[in-house]
């Protein structure tokens, strides 16, 4: 990596290495690189402090300030080099409307249908179809709250890595599996034969939360947001929900979910 300081920031936005920041905005490079962006001071603090796979930090002067200060030591504990870059370049490259002076690079963890479903948790979270990266990092955040083992994702559905999914799972896409499935059917199959119960999203559900034995292992499936799910996919579920807001036993599933 080349060799910058406070000082003396890259300016280019035609150096090799931004042009590499820059790209990872883009779902096939960031597949290919098996690495996405996280950006803020709290969360690149956190991912520092807890080991989380970061391999490059990205920042502007600024962050030498009192508020950055924690992760300029964080990362000379760990052996990550920062990449020193001017305010205007960082905020070429970051998607926040108002970014924060520091930005990082981190490895994607991998992860298998056949560890979410050995977790001791025994709570999967699918998520069939979703669009709107916001509501996915919400629900991956929520996912975390409510102590499941981990987020399946059926094909179709927008990329966790997408920077709106991971700046609205404020850190849990850090610390939770997300799985790309090949097949969901296949998966809410397996999910039977190992003795879970299956769970299915809906407006006008049969049953409410508080009906369920939730201490049993359980995958729940949330729809698409303007569709929902559709009969032949609600077809493969024990059971139907309605009136969903809160999973007492397991955590909060973050108000009115997606359908």
């Amino acid at each position: 990596m080349e060799r910058t300081s406070p000082h003396a920031p890259l300016t280019s936005k035609e150096n090799k290495t931004v042009r590499h920041l820059v790209s990872l905005s883009d779902p096939k490079v960031r597949k290919k690189e098996q690495a996405f962006l996280i950006e803020g001071v709290k969360m690149v603090e956190e991912a520092l402090r807890d080991n989380l796979g970061v391999k490059q930090v990205v920042a502007s002067p600024s962050l030498t300030q009192h508020h950055g200060r924690g992760v300029i030591k964080l990362a000379e504990r760990n052996g990550v080099e920062i990449l020193w870059i001017s305010e205007r370049l960082l905020g070429q490259i970051a998607d926040s409307k108002t970014p924060q002076p520091v930005m990082a690079v981190v490895g994607m963890r991998e992860h298998s249908e056949e560890a979410l479903l050995a977790h001791d948790a025994g709570l999967v979270v699918i998520a069939h179809h979703l669009q709107d990266p916001g509501n996915l990092g919400t629900i991956i955040r929520t996912a975390e709250a409510a102590g499941a083992s981990g987020v399946a994702a059926t094909p179709n559905t927008v990329d966790a890595y997408n920077s709106k999914a991971v700046r609205g799972s404020m850190g849990s896409i850090l610390r939770v599996p997300v799985v790309r499935l090949q097949n969901e059917h296949t998966f809410v199959g397996k999910c039977k034969e190992r003795g879970f119960q299956t769970v299915a999203l809906e407006l006008n559900g049969r049953k409410t939360p508080f009906e369920l034995d939730l201490t049993l292992p359980t995958v729940i499936m949330l729809g698409q947001e303007s569709s929902g799910l559709s009969a032949e996919e609600l077809a493969d579920f024990d059971h139907r929900d309605g009136g969903v807001h809160r999973l007492t036993e397991r955590g909060d599933l973050g108000g009115r979910v997606p359908l």
